[in-house]
Order: C-alpha cells, then structure tokens, then sequence
C-alpha cells in the first residue's frame, strides 16, 4: 500500500538515535521507516540534510482559557506551540473559574477544540474524589497537586486547587494511584515560603534574583520529603513538577527515591536565563533564572538523565501585568511565554555540545509521552502519529518577540541567536507551521488523551 507522504532524504532522530532515512506516512501515521532511497509515497518532502524530529510534547503550559483571555487562549497558545515545533500541548487547570469538575473538564475540551493548531491533552485539578474520578473517565492525562498558595489575592483559582493539608494530598494519591494517573505536583511550603519572601523583602524591593531565591528555600525541600513519602507508601506515579524552582538537592532526592523503587520523575525547562540577565529583564524573567553553576547543574543533569524530561511552564503574562513589578517585583506574577523558544533553546543546546540528538527527543518527546500515557506520540517509528519537525542544523536565527505567536508579546530570550532553525511543523503528516509562521486555516489539532482505564468494579471508565 502507497504511502501519502514521504519524507526522504533526511536524518530521522529514532529511538537509537540519528539515522539517514526516509519516514513514510499514510493517514496520518507513520508506516514505515527505511534506507533513504527504498520508500515510495504519493507526494514526497526532499528532506535532504535536515534535521527529522518527533514532535514535541510539552506537558505543562498554562494557555490562560477560561478567564484570562486577554494573557493567552488555545488559538495563540497552539500557534506559538506549532511554529515552536511543539505538536501535543497538556494544559494546566488553573484557569478561571479552575478545572475542578467533570462540566469545567467538558467546557475547557469545547473551547480549544475549534481553536487548537496542535494536538491538547488536559490535567485535572483539585481535591473532589469524585470530580477527579469523572475528569479521568472524560481523558485526563493526571492530576495537577498544588501544595503552595498564591501569594497575590487575585488569583480566583488557588483556593479550590491547592491542598488544604497532607491527609488531603495523600487521599488524591491513593486516589491518583487506584486510576492509574500521574500526578504532577507543584512542591511548595507555603508558610516558610511566605517568611522567606518577607526577610527578603526588607532587604530589596527592587533586585529580581531576590524573588527567584524565594522559591527556592529550603522549605520547597520539607514539602518534597512528605510528596516523596507519600509516594512510596502508597504506590503513586509522582511527577514534580518545574524541578528547578527548588534547591538544586532537590534533584538528589528525587533520583534518590527513583533508585530506591519509587516511580518518580521530573520537569524542568531550558535553563537558559541567567540572574544576571535580570539586570535588564527584571520581573520578566522570574521565576526560572539561574546563577552560572546552577544552570550548568541543570544542564548536566538533563543530559545525564536525573531530569527525565523537559516542560515550559509556559506561563504567559501581559507586558502590563508583569510592568506592575516596575517599582516593586515582589508584586508582579511569576513566569514568562516559553512554549515557543523551548525546542530552539534545545536545538542549540545540541548543537553547542551539551546534549545528543537522542537525548533531546527523549527529553521532549519520548518521555513527556510516557508520561501522560500518550502511546501514539513521542517518537519516530511505524505505527505512532507522523507528528515530524524539521531542523536545518547548519543555519540560525535569533529569538524576536515580532515573530513569536503568544499574546504576551515579549519574551526574555529577545535577541538571543540560537543555532539551528526550526524550518517546518507537521501534525499527523500535515503541515502547520513553516519557517516561523502558521499555516492558515490549519486548526487540525485534537484533544488527545491516554488509553481508558478499567476500574475493580468492572466498569469502563
């Protein structure tokens, strides 16, 4: 049987690793495999000394939709998604009002089902056992944890997410754990964090790193042990989340617990910002910016693996929302629009010798599929989705604001210049984004979730 497109010519990032081959793809699935030269296909791409990539899958992004459209929506988050070779998106539920039930699950599906330009998966959120149960029965890929609380007082959600204590979190666990989901946890004491950003407060309301090194006290580390704990004596597939907003033990810990049997993993997003680069960004690039040796300890440690794999934490904020930090950065909302410059930013990292082509598409794409059971994506191989983004290694292009797609309209990579380029997005075989820009009219995205579960009482679920 023909196949719809052939991809020829290129070097496809396997699961092995980079290998000159042609991709084939029939009905938006990949068939085949082979030498360069051995395929057929109705209509071919010459994909000759590119760079061939699965696509991307950030499983942590903060789209902003319901309730703070203004910020970010499934039409701009997926566009910036698509031109920043990200094909499957899982979106968090701290939106307005939050994910919390099986209705806000249904309406969130609803409004990015017409809008999306790449495949969206959804978390759950909160602490009904009963509402998790149906938002997993509705596809959820896992349950988001939040054991902080907002420090600002217009936050609508963080109320209904966040855990009211630790018999709270462990009951979701058990629960999290009888439905076969992940939970994806945001570690936090919030009282020692509040007295930490208090001493730091009275020493500077205008020095940026101060509020990166509020997140990451030694209290993060208490909440960590009981998360960990937890984990074990109940059984739970724990994901933490954004890592790197901890003390670099953290990590430790983490792969400590991992050595010892437990089923742990964790995030972190390109640590590429630097505290000093706060100088000028200030408040932009909070929180996820870095003194030299700790970003090069985060750098080390995606590439060795005690980081399983890469998420944005994309977090858009207007240039207003996040200018109310001018006179005091203890008042502006933390993180900044990543969803888009992630994979460049790793792309460069590649090709300045930090990682391999395999470890990259393990970092984003093999592992975040694992992860939130999506087992059609993740990889380059016969029978997963021909979700395929295409790298010119031997050019680059510099980060710019003008050409990114988030409704934010800035980001703190500006005029970065990154090697390697970022040429063309498919999503099941079909283009989506080239050379930066969206392919109109292309809203192919769809809501993707993992295999339904079976539950004791027999009941499909």
């Amino acid at each position: 049987m023909s196949a719809d497109v052939l991809f020829a010519g290129g070097t496809a990032v396997l699961p092995v690793g980079p290998v000159l081959a042609d991709v084939a793809v029939r009905d938006g699935v990949i068939t085949a495999v082979g030498e360069p030269g051995t395929l057929a296909a109705d209509h071919v791409v010459d994909v000759r000394g590119l760079v061939v990539l699965p696509g991307a899958i950030d499983v942590h992004v903060h789209f902003r939709q319901p309730g703070f459209e203004y910020k970010e929506d499934f039409a701009s988050g997926t566009a910036a998604a698509a031109c920043g070779g990200v094909t499957t998106v899982c979106d968090m539920p701290n939106t307005h009002p939050p994910v919390t039930t099986a209705s806000r699950f249904r309406a969130k599906q609803a409004l990015a089902a017409n809008a999306a330009h790449v495949d969206f998966a959804l978390w759950a959120g909160g602490t009904d056992l009963f509402e998790l149960t149906e938002m997993a029965a509705l596809g959820a890929v896992g349950v988001k944890v939040y054991m902080n609380r907002s420090h600002r007082p217009d936050d609508p959600y963080a109320a209904e997410l966040s855990m009211p204590d630790d018999e709270t979190l462990r009951k979701v666990f058990w629960l999290a754990a009888d439905l076969g989901l992940p939970v994806a946890v945001h570690v936090a004491d919030h009282e020692h964090e509040a007295r930490v950003r208090a001493r730091l407060q009275a020493v500077s309301t205008t020095d940026a790193r101060l509020v990166c090194r509020s997140y990451r006290s030694d209290g993060v580390l208490d909440g960590l042990e009981r998360v960990l704990a937890a984990a074990r004596d109940i059984g739970t597939r724990v994901h933490v989340a954004h890592a790197s907003l901890a003390p670099t033990s953290a990590i430790g810990m983490i792969a400590a617990a991992r050595d010892a049997g437990g089923n742990v993993s964790c995030e972190c997003g390109p640590p590429a910002l630097l505290e000093d680069e706060l100088d000028t960004l200030g408040v932009r690039g909070v929180p996820f910016a870095f003194p030299p040796d700790d970003a090069d300890f985060y750098w080390s440690s995606l590439a060795d693996g005690s980081i399983d794999l890469v998420a944005t934490d994309h977090a858009p904020h207007s240039k207003a929302d996040k200018d109310v930090g001018r006179n005091n950065v203890w008042d502006a909302p933390p993180g900044y629009p990543g969803v888009e410059t992630s994979l460049p930013l790793m792309v460069d990292a590649v090709l300045s010798g930090r990682l391999t082509w395999r470890r990259l598409v393990e970092l984003t794409s093999a592992a975040p599929a694992r992860l939130c059971g999506l087992t059609t994506k993740g990889a380059i191989a016969r029978g997963v989705d021909a979700d395929l983004v295409l790298v010119d290694p031997s050019t680059s292009r510099v980060v710019a604001a003008d050409r990114l797609h988030s409704k934010a309209g800035w980001t703190p990579f500006e005029g970065r210049q990154l090697s390697g380029a970022l040429t063309a997005t498919y999503l099941r075989g079909r283009l989506v984004a080239q050379d930066g820009q969206v392919v109109d009219g292309q809203h192919m995205g769809r809501f993707v979730s993992p295999p339904r579960w079976v539950s004791e009482r027999g009941q499909s679920c």
